[in-house]
């Protein structure tokens, strides 16, 4: 009897994934609601790359399905920034609101020119946790929750590897909002949002989200709060985040307020902007300031337009210097899609900024007469078996810092790349030289965001003489 138990039982538990199906927009439906409405739980729903628009297409329910909802490659931003929802300013692109659990994924999608009373692009109600990833909101708005809406004590999305960026909200949280809900936010990038109060994350009536290795910067509050608004007991962590120069007239970067009712900000492992002029806390209110805190400039790469490039630079305070003890969950990765760990200790922010990978090269002439004239200095680069000569980013390459390939060829035959340099640049670099050999060193970035650095010695002659 026993036996027989324990047989059924492992029929149930494998029958929804051995009976799943794959249902394709617009290949076998119009809208993508309707390739919802059609599938059963454990189905997945994969949406080609294009712009969806109208009825069908906003306002998509997953009616309390375990539905796994995805562009055709969630990991590719080309795919991302080219399968989109445009709600063109009527409703939502999603609506959560029949008890979702963390199996019910959307993937891989942008969303845009949404509009609600709460949550602009995405409301997530009434006991509903679905997982949001690698999508990227721009350009919604709504009173409360420009992008996002989280309502209910039992409402708990996660939300991760996303980009929200632009939109906006009449009074508060111009990215988020939560009314007594406790989203977890991980590895995504807030920026450019806009509202009265709290323009990135707005959190009242004892709400408990989580924050965790996000970047939020340059946002913007016409009255107060430009980065965090907590108000009305919520009890809002941030860990391994950066906060930083967001603005508003008041509390440019964090506001804790309360209506009798004490809100508690807890911040450990995180760069915020001089604390002292830029967080406002009331009385009865309390700003937990856990270890490892900083007070340093992120050094992003190009913050504000018009490149609004917020990974790190090698040299930012914030590499190597998020919580020590931070365990990545199994296959978690930046906002790039980078491993989360790449030092010795997770980054502060979205981003990881990843350590160069040793590469063999060879450069030609073995021997370079500094008074000599010639064409080019010819370097052969040779990448591990993991890669392929394709993989490297060209214009990315550089000779001690300083010199850019003036050709290059790539060897799909040998797996090679070669580039040649400018020989008389390589002279005039190296004629102050007094060594009767170099060492040059070449560095450039592979397509997925991995530095690279190989280096060679030649030997150096001047007038046929060492």
């Amino acid at each position: 009897m026993h036996i027989k138990i324990k047989i059924w039982l492992l029929v149930l538990l494998i029958t929804p994934l051995a009976t799943a199906a794959v249902h394709n927009v617009p290949a076998d439906y119009s809208t993508i609601q309707a390739a919802v409405n059609a599938c059963s739980s454990f189905d997945t729903v994969i949406v080609a790359p294009g712009t969806y628009k109208g009825s069908g297409n906003r306002d998509i329910n997953l009616n309390g399905k375990t539905i796994f909802l995805q562009s055709t490659n969630p990991a590719d931003p080309i795919t991302v920034g080219t399968t989109i929802i445009d709600c063109e300013g009527y409703g939502r692109g999603f609506v959560f609101q029949m008890a979702e659990n963390g199996g019910s994924t959307v993937a891989g999608f942008t969303i845009t020119n949404g509009y609600g009373l709460m949550g602009g692009a995405v409301y997530c109600s009434n006991n509903s946790s679905p997982l949001i990833t690698n999508c990227v909101f721009i350009n919604n708005s709504a009173y409360l929750g420009g992008a996002i809406a989280c309502a209910n004590t039992n409402t708990s999305p996660k939300i991760t590897n996303c980009t929200i960026k632009a939109n906006s909200a009449f009074i508060g949280g111009g990215a988020i909002y939560c009314n007594g809900a406790s989203p977890n936010i991980a590895n995504s990038l807030i920026i450019e949002n806009s509202a009265q109060k709290g323009a990135a994350v707005y959190s009242d009536n004892a709400g408990k989200p989580v924050i965790e290795n996000c970047t939020i910067t340059q946002n913007t509050a016409a009255s107060s709060a430009g980065g965090i608004y907590c108000y009305q007991s919520s009890n809002l962590t941030a860990n391994n985040t950066i906060i930083w120069a967001n603005t508003a007239p008041s509390a440019a970067e964090i506001q804790v307020a309360n209506s009798g009712l004490a809100t508690i900000v807890q911040l450990s492992y995180c760069d915020v902007r001089n604390p002292a002029e830029n967080i406002i806390c009331a009385p009865g209110c309390s700003v937990i300031w856990g270890t490892g805190n900083i007070d340093i400039d992120p050094n992003f790469v190009a913050p504000g337009p018009p490149q609004n490039d917020y990974h790190l630079l090698k040299n930012s305070p914030c590499v190597n210097a998020g919580d020590p003890a931070f365990i990545p969950a199994s296959g978690e990765i930046d906002i790039d899609g980078n491993p989360r760990i790449a030092g010795t200790k997770v980054d502060i922010g979205a981003d990881e900024v990843m350590l160069a990978i040793a590469i063999d090269i060879e450069i030609t002439p073995k021997t370079l007469n500094l008074q000599s004239s010639g064409n080019w200095v010819n370097c052969f680069i040779i990448l591990d078996d993991g890669y392929a000569p394709t993989d490297v980013n060209i214009p990315s390459i550089r000779l001690n810092d300083n010199i850019a390939p003036a050709w290059s060829n790539i060897d799909q035959e040998e797996q090679k790349v070669l580039v040649k340099f400018d020989r008389s640049e390589v002279q005039q670099m190296l004629l102050d030289t007094r060594e009767i050999s170099a060492t040059l060193i070449v560095t450039g970035r592979l397509n997925d965001g991995t530095d690279f650095q190989g280096e060679d010695t030649i030997r150096l002659v001047t007038k046929g003489k060492n």
